[in-house]
């Protein structure tokens, strides 16, 4: 199936996600540490990625092991895009699904909040990822490529037609990580990237052609400590904003000329913590777009964070009316300060 971007007559975005498109399913078991499966390193917090066959018996196990709990999409900058649509903004993403129940739920999940789903190809199976929960809410991800990012070069993309801000995430497969690389050389303009365990363990020189095109990085300290990068050096690279995830820390902005240090917030029941940095990264970017300061942006985007472990996966997310409350008062909170 063969899509073309290249239409002048297409809207202009707000946003523009590129990534991973998985289909979540949530099993919790009483402890993570005490999980074992065949050679699987299971530790909590950590993100792996296994080939079909394995993760299929791995998904039979937690059938076994573990309660279902939950299922929806996902992938990092879906997660992102999936919230910014629903506060408002003029979204669309590239990417591919299968032709299957899974694909077809990640399209319906996007479609029901107003993302623009004409560039994502419909080939294979879907990507799948198992993501265990455990009593103390610490988490595990197992994540299993689709055979449908395989079929992601026969986008023909006119890529700088689109008037929009691109935020990028990983890809788990060889062929989606290619892609994706194709099309950020094509690209005139800078990006966000949220480059999450996957591509920080492909180490500094797999990083390099995406680094050196980011206006706006996310990042967690072991993704940091994986690359082998310090801000300094990614700052040296042409990054002009970093923002740290420090998960029940907080987060910190990282400039050349600041450092802006903010708490996480309180929040009474932890549900689940998955995709919460996604939706930080979504409360910053959207902060930004919106004119705020850097830490604005960043109270903005730890608030969303806080708010989504309410729920599990996408249940979590803020409302549109809970963002736009939210957004009013961080603009008079910073007006009286």
């Amino acid at each position: 199936m063969c899509a073309q971007l290249i239409n002048a007559n297409k809207p202009v975005f707000d946003f523009v996600g590129c990534g991973a498109l998985n289909w979540d399913i949530f099993f919790e078991v009483e402890d993570l540490s005490q999980l074992k499966f065949e050679n699987l390193i299971i530790l909590p917090g950590r993100e792996t990625v296994l080939k079909r066959d394995q993760f299929l018996k791995f998904l039979k196990f937690l059938e076994k092991r573990g309660e279902f709990l939950f299922e929806c999409g996902g992938g990092s900058s879906a997660n992102t895009i999936y919230a910014l649509s629903s506060w408002g903004f003029n979204c669309c993403f590239i990417g591919s699904v299968g032709e299957d129940s899974f694909g077809k739920g990640v399209l319906e999940e996007f479609e029901k909040v107003g993302v623009d789903t004409s560039f994502i190809v419909k080939n294979g199976e879907t990507s799948l990822a198992a993501v265990i929960l455990d009593k103390k809410k610490d988490r595990f991800i197992a994540v299993s490529p689709g055979s449908s990012e395989s079929a992601l070069f026969d986008l023909e993309i006119g890529l700088n037609h689109l008037k929009a801000f691109f935020h990028f995430s990983s890809f788990a497969s060889k062929s989606g990580q290619e892609f994706q690389k194709k099309v950020l050389l094509e690209l005139n303009s800078k990006i966000s990237l949220d480059p999450g365990e996957v591509y920080a363990n492909l180490g500094k020189d797999f990083l390099l052609p995406w680094l050196k095109k980011t206006k706006i990085l996310f990042i967690t300290e072991y993704e940091l400590k994986k690359i082998g990068l310090s801000l300094e050096e990614l700052l040296d690279l042409g990054i002009s904003k970093i923002f740290l995830k420090r998960g029940k820390e907080g987060g910190i902005f990282y400039s050349k000329k600041m450092r802006i240090e903010l708490p996480a917030l309180e929040i009474e029941k932890i549900v689940d913590n998955t995709g919460a940095g996604d939706y930080f990264n979504a409360g910053v970017i959207a902060g930004l777009r919106l004119g705020f300061s850097e830490e604005k942006a960043l109270k903005l985007g730890i608030y969303s964070a806080s708010f989504s472990l309410r729920g599990f996966g996408r249940k979590g997310c803020l409302t549109k009316e809970e963002f736009q409350k939210y957004v009013k008062f961080v603009k008079i909170e910073f007006c009286l300060t």
